[in-house]
């Protein structure tokens, strides 16, 4: 599949990595269907790109690779909805926000995306727990390879 996007032009998708979000993400409830698109060489760091609107995307990180002790235990129906049976089944990223300024990068850490990796189904969601904010600060030497990223890009 043919997909347009505000950052890289057209690329080519694969149909079977097209993810399908039934209910959106919180505050889109229009981003039914995205692909994951790299950022920069920087592991973990990918564009979540909405299929059918080339404005919308967000950077995303994968938390294990800045928090090794990240654990996204999720309720029941959300591992329910999403056909989930074994942890293995599961790939989590979290949103990333960049400040006006770029003096803080954070990740959400509390609502993460949670993929199933066979049926490319997916959904944010809420952790039930107070262990996790909405907004983790991300180490300096990811900041750096981030900036790195988006420079490279702009060339």
């Amino acid at each position: 599949m043919r997909v347009e996007i505000c950052k890289y032009g057209e690329i080519d998708v694969p149909e079977d990595l097209i993810l399908d979000f039934p209910e959106g993400i919180h505050g889109f409830p229009q981003l039914k269907r995205c692909c994951l698109v790299l950022y920069s060489s920087t592991p973990g760091l990918r564009w979540l790109q909405s299929v059918d609107d080339p404005s919308l995307a967000f950077l995303t990180i994968e938390p294990h690779l800045i928090f090794p002790d990240y654990e996204a235990e999720l309720p029941d129906s959300d591992s329910l909805a999403l056909g989930l049976t074994e942890a293995d089944q599961a790939a989590i990223i979290t949103l990333v926000t960049i400040s006006e300024d770029g003096s803080a990068i954070t990740t959400n850490l509390l609502a993460p995306i949670v993929i199933n990796i066979r049926t490319c189904c997916a959904r944010q969601v809420i952790l039930e727990t107070d262990r996790y904010l909405t907004q983790h600060l991300i180490t300096s030497h990811v900041t750096g390879e981030m900036y790195a990223g988006a420079d490279a890009q702009n060339r």
